[in-house]
């Protein structure tokens, strides 16, 4: 199966590499992304909206010959959502590393301590002593334009019937699912999604690099399970 797969921000169709060898090696056909803006570090993200990273993905399923899986890293979760909103039928299923799909109205780091301009106490504690995440912060603040200030339009409930693997990497599934029962984001858009595998992933914030055999085992046994499911 074609598996697109989109990096977090602030990351690069490279940081996919190991796990890209590894779905080859299992028979699919890796397709990482390189979100607009973020070629390289100097690159001019000032006009850069949220709806040319989705369009971007979109254009990239358009491209394919058949049904497609989305991997979603970090703030990227919600870039593949909105992706599958837009091509619901297209999407076999979405996996979601380390991230959350955000709903309708919100932005894609809704509900998590890091969104684009304000820091929670952990967050300014840890910038405070870690100068490279407190330079990370200020990229974000000032450098991405309205790649995250800018907020989802979902309209097609369709959505909702593609299946969707949540990979639980700095927090835990159980974690998830008491979000799912609570009345604000994270995860009030999981909870409508109505075939949601949660998998643990004790990786920290890049399972991609830490863990790829494992993150791509996931991967791939879920696809596995889809086509026995399927046949």
């Amino acid at each position: 199966m074609d598996v697109i797969l989109v990096p977090g921000l602030w990351l690069d169709s490279s940081s996919w590499q190991e796990v890209s060898d590894r779905l080859r090696e299992a028979g699919h056909v890796p397709h990482p992304l390189t979100l607009r803006g973020l070629t390289s570090r100097t690159a001019d993200r000032s006009g850069v909206m949220l709806a040319d990273h989705v369009a971007l993905i979109v254009n990239t399923i358009d491209q394919m010959g058949g049904p497609v899986a989305l991997v979603g890293h970090a703030e990227a979760c919600g870039l593949v959502h909105a992706a599958a909103n837009r091509r619901p039928d297209r999407v076999a299923r979405t996996f979601h590393v380390g991230g959350l799909p955000s709903a309708d109205g919100t932005y894609v780091l809704t509900g998590f301590a890091a969104d684009s301009h304000h820091d929670t106490a952990d967050i300014a504690r840890r910038c405070a002593v870690d100068d490279a995440l407190a330079a990370l912060r200020e990229r974000q603040r000032t450098g991405d334009g309205q790649g995250i200030d800018t907020s989802q339009r979902l309209t097609d409930d369709r959505r909702y019937d593609v299946p969707a693997t949540v990979i639980a990497s700095e927090y835990t599934s159980e974690d998830v699912r008491r979000w799912m029962t609570e009345p604000a984001d994270p995860a009030t858009e999981l909870a409508r999604i109505r075939d949601v595998t949660l998998v643990d992933l004790p990786a920290g914030h890049w399972p991609q690099f830490e863990r790829s055999a494992d993150l791509t085992r996931i991967i791939v046994d879920a696809l596995a399970d889809d086509a026995r499911s399927a046949a």
